[in-house]
């Protein structure tokens, strides 16, 4: 495997996260993972524990886990709960989604408090913010991203995947834009093709949150043609 396509697996959190991902689609994933040296997988919750079995002689890929997921419209205590457990069960990294109902009515007093609540649940664990970009408009990602950079979130992510859009070019440029290399961006939601990873790399992303099917794409691409990477410093 050239360098071009380690240096991608290390920033690919591969995603199992919807409803009927089973068994068979956790398993398929560990194996991508191993083979590739991906940095992290995620699962949803029930799966933790059964991914830290098969991943346990594979120290430097991490287990994401997502809290909220998908509405983020529990309680900030549940989600409290919940973080608590993934780690409990194996959970490396957290990502945690936005009470976006609070955020689209202005009450960031509310966000504020949770975003804090979570990071200060997680730690030493890194925690990001799922904004759900989809149903936010520009003022409203610039403020929460402000909001995550003040509560001491390690990154900002742009989707859970659940919704129509996510990791576009307009969203990205708008979160870079407002974050100003202060903290990490996470590219999820309708990422399909090495083109579109391109673009956002250079906007400044460093994970992509990626299906097993276009994980196994991009890299087959880079593996024959690692040139294809070869405009970016990278």
């Amino acid at each position: 495997m050239n360098n071009v396509c380690k240096n991608l697996a290390r920033m690919i959190d591969l995603s199992a996260v919807q409803a009927q991902n089973t068994k068979e689609d956790i398993l398929a994933c560990a194996e991508v993972a191993k083979k590739y040296n991906i940095i992290s997988i995620h699962v949803l919750p029930n799966w933790t524990s059964f991914l830290r079995e098969q991943i346990k002689d594979y120290p430097e890929i991490l287990i994401g886990g997502p809290v909220g997921f998908p509405s983020g419209g529990v309680a900030t205590s549940t989600k409290v709960a919940e973080i608590h457990q993934l780690i409990a069960d194996g959970a490396s990294e957290v990502d945690m989604v936005v009470n976006v109902g609070r955020v689209l009515s202005g009450d960031f007093d509310y966000v504020r408090k949770e975003l804090e609540a979570a990071v200060h649940a997680a730690h030493p664990v890194e925690a990001k913010t799922i904004l759900e970009t989809h149903y936010l408009n520009e003022e409203q990602i610039r403020k929460v991203c402000d909001i995550a950079v003040e509560s001491g979130m390690a990154w900002i992510k742009t989707a859970t995947g659940w919704t129509p859009s996510g990791a576009t070019v307009e969203n990205i440029s708008i979160i870079a834009d407002q974050l100003d290399g202060k903290i990490g961006i996470k590219a999820s939601g309708g990422i399909r093709s090495l083109e579109l990873i391109k673009e956002l790399y250079s906007l400044g992303v460093r994970r992509f949150g990626l299906s097993i099917g276009t994980t196994k794409t991009v890299l087959e691409q880079l593996e024959a043609q690692p040139e294809l990477f070869s405009e970016l410093d990278f």
